[in-house]
């Protein structure tokens, strides 16, 4: 698909990947949604972190970009990364420090989890867009 002159793969996971860049973009994440909502008596089921990643980890495998940008809402709430599991937190950190890693803010994480490696900003101007 071209998309103000950029031509990106849409992929039936919901990222889409900006070949000329090298680009992977994915968005709304929501890592540590099931916790969150635990904590106010919402219960779902408490995988969906493992779930997320495990996902994310096969499209970046599928197109091996040079970059991966988070565009925003990656974690559900400010207290998300202190409610990680261990094997959460070094699955996030082995993603982030095999490639450029680019967490863009969103209302629900304005500022990435510091540990967890990678790059926050607030927005990334490539070409013709603009990723906030």
């Amino acid at each position: 698909m071209l998309v103000n002159g950029a031509a990106l793969v849409a992929h039936h996971s919901g990222a889409a990947f900006w070949p000329a860049e090298g680009l992977l973009m994915v968005a709304d994440l929501h890592l540590e949604k099931g916790s969150s909502r635990a904590h106010r008596g919402r219960f779902l089921p408490p995988y969906d972190t493992a779930a997320t990643l495990g996902r994310l980890a096969r499209v970046i495998d599928e197109f091996d970009p040079a970059t991966v940008a988070c565009l925003g809402d990656s974690f559900h709430d400010l207290g998300a990364e202190d409610r990680l599991g261990v094997d959460d937190t070094a699955a996030i950190q082995a993603l982030t420090a095999a490639r450029d890693w680019l967490w863009i803010g969103g209302n629900h994480d304005p500022v990435p989890p510091a540990p967890l490696g990678g790059v926050g900003i607030g927005e990334l101007r490539k070409g013709g867009l603009t990723l906030r």
